[in-house]
C-alpha cells in the first residue's frame, strides 16, 4: 500500500473512531439524563406527593431511546446474542463463516425491524401524547432512527467479518489477547 492510501485509510479511522465516540456519548448523555430524571421523579413522587404526567412521559422516551439506541452499539462491541459454545467448538474457518452469517442475520432482523418501524410511525405518528403534547411520530420514530443507524453497525461488522483474516478467528483468549 503506498503512502497516500495509508494516510487516507488513516484518516478515515480517525473520523471513524470520532463518530463512534460521538455515538457513545449521546448514548451516555441519555442515559446519565434519565438516571436523574428517575430519580427526581421518584424523590418528588413519595417525598412530596407531587407528579408530572409530563415528566413520566418523557421517562419512558427516554427509556426506549437509550434501549434502540444501544442496539448498535451492541454490534460494534460484539454484545450481541450468540452461542459462544459452539463458537468456541469450531475451526478459525468456521468462525468466520459464523461471525458473516451471524452478522447477515442481523442484517435481515433489523432491516424488517426498520421497515415496519417506518410503516408504524407513519400509521400511529399523527397521534397527540398525553404527557408532553406532542405527535407520537417523535416516540415512535425512535425505533426506526436508532435501527437505522443500527444497520450502519451491522454493515460495517459484516465487512470487518469478510475482510478479517481466518487467523484472527482463533479460539476465545487463546492468544492472550482480549475475549471476542
Amino acid at each position: 500500500m503506498n503512502s497516500g492510501n495509508q494516510s487516507s485509510l488513516s484518516g478515515l479511522k480517525k473520523i471513524g473512531k470520532a463518530v463512534v465516540s460521538l455515538y457513545e456519548a449521546i448514548g451516555a448523555i441519555a442515559m446519565g439524563l434519565m438516571a436523574v430524571v428517575v430519580i427526581f421523579t421518584v424523590i418528588m413522587r413519595y417525598c412530596f406527593s407531587l407528579n408530572w404526567k409530563e415528566l413520566s412521559e418523557f421517562n419512558v422516551t427516554l427509556f426506549a431511546f437509550t434501549t434502540f439506541w444501544a442496539l448498535g452499539l451492541n454490534v460494534l462491541r460484539n454484545e450481541h446474542v450468540s452461542i459462544t459454545i459452539l463458537y468456541d467448538a469450531v475451526p478459525p474457518v468456521v468462525r468466520k463463516v459464523f461471525s458473516i452469517l451471524s452478522n447477515i442475520i442481523m442484517l435481515v432482523v433489523d432491516y424488517v425491524f426498520v421497515k415496519y418501524g417506518f410503516i408504524y410511525t407513519a400509521k400511529m405518528g399523527k397521534q397527540i401524547s398525553q404527557g408532553m403534547e406532542i405527535p407520537m411520530k417523535y416516540m415512535y420514530g425512535i425505533m426506526p432512527v436508532c435501527g437505522c443507524i443500527c444497520l450502519v453497525c451491522i454493515i460495517y461488522k459484516l465487512i470487518e467479518s469478510i475482510v478479517r483474516p481466518v487467523s484472527s478467528f482463533r479460539p476465545l483468549g487463546s492468544d492472550g489477547g482480549p475475549l471476542e
